[in-house]
């Protein structure tokens, strides 16, 4: 590898690094929550928490995890092997005494952190592949531009900071994509049943990944061996081989992969749906949230210009970028950016391809990159004040702590909600909590009221306090909810707010999903009695 290519790798790895291990600490259990503010961490903990090592038993599936084989487990393992490693190394303590953790949150935080260091580690892979591939596709400024791209894109970085599958996953399909260019150029068997295995590898991270089954095909019918079938027929058994090895209870506990998987099935199906402009309108806004405006014009510009092309390279990474556009075009308000992170690093490379070539013909085109980049630094600064800042929830719990007197009620939307303050949270609360003492939390809507948003029982409740956030108050008529607290007899005691900006300027109108953070806590007090 030249000595140029390895200072661009390093450069990309490190800017990849830096991004996302800015927020690596946010939202960590501490004495006003148990889990991470971002509710879909607790997931892998929880599969964790349903096997018996001891036993040999490694199936996630429990009392608790009935749809756990709902997606691979390939890095459940790989991030429960890095637990058993640091374990060894005297840096995490590994009991089953739940009280343990409870007693110290600190120590129950370094298994969040680890999984975040894994995926941060992940991160900075893909960004590193993708160069590699970018290179070998279009030279190397497109190559190095679309590293940058993905190593400073919001969405990448962010849930470089998660305990998800979302990026491991993801660092295993331009994994792949890049093994299936070399396919695609010399056609050699080795190359048939790497791209097999880390195809079975993506696929047991996460199951959305078996579209790779198509770029694989387009780069065997794009290459020197178009016409044998014996190197197909290699990669099948290599590939399937690699995803039982990384999700074996899919044949250990078959009933258990059909109920996880039947239910996944059930929860595409039943997403929402849209229309082709309005599709179309959330695409567009996701590609936005999640690369930036900069990359994001610059990818759908560079789209036009692949199927103007439509070389070899434009093909292969149309028979992936393709589907999973369309399929995203019809998800509609589904399509969040976190969703569409396995697209983005191939529309991004193609918005790179577009800035590089622009560069070499123009002169005038020379700074487009630069302030892409930019953009993208600008985007990273916002990004890294709201992680490294107190979360709004803790300190919307400081001040119940120091305010709601012993015995108030307190008056809820929702129950449990991700997005309040923690110290309310008791769904994963330890019994022995004494954070508010004697506290009561009603519900303050009359229908199933863990799951339904509502306020027609405050007359009726008349708690002290009423907590609400931006999250749920979306769900109702705000306006009407306000009113109904005014002619209550509610006032406003305290304000706690968020917002995506640097140096008092918005970048948005609302807080992007991909932070999981409400844009505001509201607290209201009975007149009277706080």
């Amino acid at each position: 590898m030249p000595k140029s290519t390895r200072t661009r790798l390093a450069v990309i790895v490190l800017a990849a690094l830096l991004a996302s291990l800015a927020g690596l600490r946010w939202g960590l259990p501490n004495q006003h929550h148990v889990n991470t503010y971002n509710c879909d961490e607790n997931t892998p903990i929880a599969h964790l928490q349903s096997m018996d090592p001891g036993k040999l038993d490694f199936n996630p599936v429990g009392e608790k995890t009935p749809y756990a084989l709902g997606e691979g487990t390939f890095h459940l393992y790989t991030f429960a092997a890095s637990l058993k490693a640091l374990s060894v190394a005297g840096l995490l303590t590994l009991t089953p005494d739940k009280d343990f953790y409870y007693a110290n949150p600190g120590e129950w935080g370094k298994f969040y952190l680890a999984g975040r260091a894994l995926s941060a580690l992940y991160g900075a892979l893909a960004a590193a592949a993708l160069c590699l591939l970018g290179t070998a596709m279009f030279g190397p400024a497109a190559g190095f531009l679309a590293g940058l791209f993905l190593a400073l894109a919001p969405a990448h970085s962010i849930f470089s900071r998660y305990l998800v599958m979302n990026v491991p996953g993801l660092f295993w399909i331009v994994l792949t994509l890049l093994l299936l260019k070399r396919l695609m150029d010399s056609g050699e068997t080795r190359f048939y049943l790497l791209a097999a295995v880390t195809t079975g590898l993506a696929v047991s991270t996460r199951y959305s990944a078996a579209p790779l089954l198509l770029p694989f095909l387009a780069a065997h019918l794009l290459g020197p061996r178009r016409r044998e079938m014996k190197p197909l027929l290699l990669a099948v058994p290599a590939a399937a081989s690699a995803f039982f090895i990384g999700t074996p209870y899919a044949l250990l506990d078959y009933p258990g992969f059909i109920k996880g998987t039947g239910a996944l099935a059930n929860t595409v199906s039943n997403g929402s749906s849209a229309g082709i402009f309005s599709g179309l309108l959330k695409v567009w806004a996701s590609l936005r949230e999640g690369l930036g405006v900069g990359v994001a014009a610059a990818s759908l510009a560079g789209l036009g210009l692949s199927a103007f092309r439509r070389t070899k390279n434009d093909l292969l990474l149309a028979a992936w970028t393709l589907p999973l556009l369309v399929i995203f075009v019809k998800a509609g308000q589904a399509a969040s950016s976190g969703r569409m992170l396995p697209v983005l690093p191939f529309l991004a490379l193609l918005g790179a391809r577009l800035l590089a070539e622009a560069g070499e013909k123009f002169r005038a085109a020379k700074a487009l990159p630069l302030l892409v980049l930019v953009n993208l630094l600008v985007l990273q600064a916002a990004a890294a004040r709201l992680a490294l800042k107190e979360d709004s929830r803790d300190s919307a719990s400081g001040w119940l702590l120091a305010n709601a007197r012993p015995g108030a009620v307190i008056g809820l939307l929702r129950e449990p909600s991700w997005f309040g303050p923690g110290v309310l949270e008791r769904k994963y609360r330890h019994p022995s909590y004494e954070g508010l003492r004697n506290v009561r939390l009603v519900p303050l809507g009359s229908g199933d009221w863990r799951n339904a948003v509502g306020y027609d029982l405050l007359g009726q409740a008349r708690p002290d306090l009423v907590v609400t956030t931006d999250i749920e108050t979306a769900f109702t008529d705000e306006p009407g909810l306000l009113a109904a607290l005014d002619k209550a007899g509610y006032a406003p005691a305290a304000e706690f707010r968020e917002n995506f900006s640097l140096f008092g300027l918005a970048l948005r109108e609302k807080m992007p999903e991909l932070f999981f953070k409400p844009a505001r806590i509201n607290i209201y007090a009975a007149k009277g009695k706080n």
